[in-house]
């Protein structure tokens, strides 16, 4: 049995048809690892975020297999995919994409409720992963009230509330300067290698190469291992 959390194999994605027809990702294929921290970079437009999207079982690729966790999402139709995808990935997009009328602790609670939770520990869980995360004093500011900062270590802790084991994020310092950006990049690296966990990140962002076990470069929907030159 393979021990990848995460199996991209001759994965496309296409749109349109005939003449118009847009490949977007080509004949993809990808392994990640439990413990492993995988930066996808490129230039706009090349595909990341529909890759991303796809590995996060949010798009169907047009041709190619997925495998999340051992699951072959092919298998499973749209509500077995959203049940999977609740406890098998945590999603940090650049956007932060958190409700804006729920505090940072309700924003974090709301996602261990989706999964089934419904007794004390959540809000205990909830505050204990915010707390790790530098915002034991935030807990019930709404987003408004909250920094650029802040508001993505909200999304952090919303990403591990169920404990997944794969982290997909999609320029994730896109909207953060580059002290912020970089203090939630080496919290998630932290995290993730503290609990074993594999972390997909899309970014533009070269200042944040360091972190990641390995870098790809993504362009014209085709993916291969970064050069040096190409992330400079």
């Amino acid at each position: 049995m393979s021990g990848n959390i995460l199996e991209l194999k001759s994965v496309s994605k296409s749109y349109g048809s005939g003449r118009t027809q847009i490949e977007a990702v080509r004949d993809v294929n990808l392994e990640v690892r439990r413990g492993e921290i995988v930066l996808i970079m490129g230039p706009s437009g090349s595909g990341k975020t529909t890759m991303l999207s796809m590995a996060g079982g949010l798009l169907a690729p047009t041709s190619g297999e997925i495998i999340m966790g051992g699951q072959p999402l092919g298998d499973l139709d749209s509500r077995g995919i959203s049940e999977l995808r609740l406890r098998h990935v945590g999603f940090v997009f650049q956007a932060f994409n958190l409700l804006a009328g729920l505090s940072a602790l309700e924003n974090v609670a709301l996602v261990m409720n989706l999964a089934g939770r419904r007794d004390s520990s959540v809000e205990r869980d909830s505050k204990k992963l915010l707390a790790r995360l530098g915002l034991e004093r935030r807990l019930g500011h709404v987003p408004a009230d909250l920094s650029g900062g802040e508001k993505q270590r909200v999304a952090l802790a919303r990403a591990l509330a169920n404990d997944p084991p794969l982290i997909l994020a999609d320029e994730p310092t896109g909207n953060l300067d580059s002290k912020s950006g970089r203090e939630v990049m080496d919290m998630l690296a932290g995290l993730a290698r503290e609990e074993n966990k594999a972390v997909v990140i899309v970014t533009h962002d070269p200042r944040i190469v360091d972190i990641a076990d390995r870098v790809f470069w993504l362009e014209d929907g085709q993916l291969s291992p970064a050069k040096p030159q190409s992330i400079v």
